[in-house]
């Protein structure tokens, strides 16, 4: 099931955040999230957070929220998708991604960018999967455990019913 995300998910999702932070070079941030913080971007109105659980069990969550401050990119997010190990590959992802990208469109946005790191060759496959585009490549931008890493730009043109209507004039 996936539902929008509530203040009792802060917990779960922070574990889930933080393992990825500790553990692996998906993410460049080396600052662990708390709790505060996250309830903080659950009731942010800018963000839109995710939840997927089977059975009442937590298995990952996706948020997107600004790409970049000012008013040329507020119609542009940029998403986040985290699952526990044993829910990868069962597709709880692509549902979590219909499902932000459905959230996008409601809320108006035109364009959904995923940055991944160049490590996570898995990560690209599902976005081009899930239709996304590779817009660049960033070499060594990031830094993780005395490591460079590559960033790698993706991006998905959502249309919207602004767009149909501008489209067809």
């Amino acid at each position: 099931m996936i539902r929008s995300a509530v203040i009792a998910d802060a917990h779960p999702i922070t574990v889930l955040w933080n393992d990825f932070i500790r553990d692996t070079a998906f993410t460049f941030t080396t600052e662990l999230k708390v709790r505060s913080d996250v309830e903080a971007i659950i009731t942010d109105p800018e963000r839109s957070v995710l939840i997927c659980e089977q059975e009442g069990v937590f298995e990952g969550f996706a948020l997107f929220g600004t790409f970049r401050g000012g008013p040329g990119y507020v119609h542009t997010v940029e998403h986040s998708i985290y699952l526990v190990p044993e829910a990868q590959g069962k597709g709880l992802g692509r549902a979590l991604m219909d499902a932000l990208v459905s959230a996008a469109m409601t809320l108006g946005h035109h364009a959904m960018i995923g940055a991944i790191s160049g490590g996570n060759a898995n990560a690209v496959a599902f976005h081009e999967k899930c239709g996304f585009k590779q817009a660049g490549r960033l070499p060594k931008v990031g830094r993780k455990n005395g490591v460079w890493h590559d960033l790698i730009l993706m991006h998905l043109i959502i249309e919207t019913l602004t767009d149909t209507f501008e489209r067809k004039g």
